[in-house]
């Protein structure tokens, strides 16, 4: 199903909240980001594109448009009725993003 009426495979939970979670991430990956940077100095970021880009636009503008790139994708998805595809990207964010940058930050 389209536009957020569809559930995810054995759940009555709408797929609107996938979409929902996933910008979530995304946006406290890209806070806790800028914390690390910030910290830390760009080194920090693991992303070699986000590096290239960043010598050129700058690493705040990179992160906001690193972002919006990530987002528009998870809308695609999600009016494709690909929730599932997005639930599992949203655990990989979390896996390799987030639970990362939280030992980091909190750690050093």
């Amino acid at each position: 199903m389209h536009g957020g009426v569809g559930t995810l495979p054995g759940s009555q939970t709408r797929a609107l909240w996938a979409l929902a979670l996933f910008v979530a991430i995304q946006l406290a990956d890209g806070v806790m980001t800028a914390a690390g940077v910030a910290r830390f100095g760009a080194g920090i970021e693991a992303n070699p594109l986000l590096h290239f880009v960043a010598a050129g636009a700058g690493f705040g503008a990179t992160l906001v448009g690193a972002k919006l790139v990530a987002v528009t994708g998870a809308m695609v998805l999600h009016l494709q009725a690909r929730h599932l595809t997005l639930a599992l990207l949203t655990l990989a964010y979390v896996m390799g993003a987030i639970l990362p940058w939280m030992f980091v930050l909190a750690h050093w």
